[in-house]
């Protein structure tokens, strides 16, 4: 039998005493069969073998899986914070795997016994599975650039096509005129009502409602400039440059919301006043008492409490976006306004249509009677 070691030492009690094991495979059956390194009488002196077996392991072939990964995602300064969140999270799943096995013997094999096992396995989602599936590739095409190894084994490797975790494919949820209607009635008096309204109104995304600043307000063209994002991460937030280039535009505003913005303007003035040497100038739209970025949890924690006062069905900050999409879409009359929508959205057409096609449900039902009065 050959065997390979695919993760790392792991400390677990068994019988009264502490074993020392090592996950790996029979290269052969492919079966997984994992090693026991050796027991121990405590806790701690199992942990201290575990530390010194992978301090041996790292020192004698510091090109394994694990090695790779860390370094590739360490020097990825040319990512997003929440791109780089999202890396840091495949790492894990991706070590449980393959972690051990030096880049010298990792094999399309493996990668497909892996990824099959991933899929399987019921805690991940496609898309989880994708992404785990990239960062891989990506660190070993990586590696091939450098010189590391001659080609990537995962260059071919097919994602399964079935995934135990079935796909949650749920419509997000989507106010209807009546209830708009109720929630702008109700956050009239917040301090960050412009921010709900260019969310339930015009479309904007969280992030883009978090960075706005007044020297994006144009009052002579009634228009929003949008090219930054403020994004949540584990330990905070974010700013960076917009979605995409589709993301940065320029939203054309209404009479009344120019004038809503211009109280804000005003209110914040006084905050500005009552919060004097604290005061933070950062020039934002939304923002705290004190001029500092609103976190994206913060904010969502607000429209959950104004929500959950009203008689109407609870809606993320995401499903305000989809409230203004789905009434912007249902009241299209043709292909020019569809595109301007996409346009305000910072969506293509082709994904607008996509995404809200259900919006517009009697499309082919107009089609077909057009058709039927058709002269012969």
């Amino acid at each position: 039998m050959s065997w390979k070691a695919t993760g790392q030492p792991t400390v677990r009690k068994h019988r009264g005493k502490w074993a020392v094991r090592i996950d790996g495979i029979d290269t052969t059956t492919g079966k997984l069969r994992p090693k026991q390194i050796g027991t121990y009488p405590t806790q701690r002196a199992a942990q201290a073998a575990a530390r010194a077996f992978k301090a041996d392991e790292v020192s004698i072939g510091r090109g394994n899986v694990s090695w790779l990964l860390r370094r590739y995602v360490d020097g990825k300064i040319d990512v997003t914070p929440k791109a780089r969140e999202q890396y840091q999270w495949a790492i894990p799943h991706i070590e449980r795997g393959l972690g051990g096995i030096p880049l010298s013997r990792l094999d399309r094999d493996d990668i497909s016994r892996w990824i099959v096992a991933l899929a399987a396995g019921g805690r991940l989602g496609r898309r989880s599975v994708q992404i785990c599936r990239n960062v891989l590739r990506a660190a070993l095409a990586d590696a091939v650039d450098e010189g590391l190894i001659p080609r990537s084994p995962a260059a071919r490797v097919p994602l399964p096509r079935t995934v135990a975790k079935p796909t949650r494919v749920r419509e997000a949820p989507a106010w209807d005129s009546k209830e708009v209607e109720i929630f702008l009635a109700a956050v009239a008096g917040h301090r960050w009502a412009v921010g709900f309204q260019l969310g339930v109104l015009y479309g904007l995304r969280r992030s883009e409602v978090l960075a706005l600043r007044w020297d994006d307000l144009d009052l002579d063209a009634r228009s929003l400039r949008i090219d930054e994002s403020l994004v949540g991460l584990n330990n905070g937030s974010s700013l960076g440059d917009a979605k995409n280039v589709r993301s940065r535009r320029l939203v054309p505003l209404s009479s009344e919301q120019v004038r809503a913005l211009n109280r804000r303007r005003a209110e914040q003035a006084t905050e500005r006043l009552l919060a004097g040497s604290e005061w933070q100038d950062n020039d934002l739209i939304i923002c705290t008492r004190h001029g500092r970025y609103a976190l994206p949890r913060e904010y969502d924690r607000s429209l959950a409490r104004i929500v959950d006062r009203l008689d109407i069905p609870r809606l993320t900050s995401h499903g305000l976006r989809h409230t203004a999409a789905t009434h912007m879409v249902n009241t299209a009359k043709d292909v020019g306004e569809l595109r301007a929508i996409a346009d305000i959205l910072g969506h293509s057409p082709e994904m607008l249509l996509t995404v809200y096609a259900h919006a517009l449900p009697g499309t082919r039902q107009a089609i077909v009677d057009r058709i039927a009065h058709a002269p012969a």
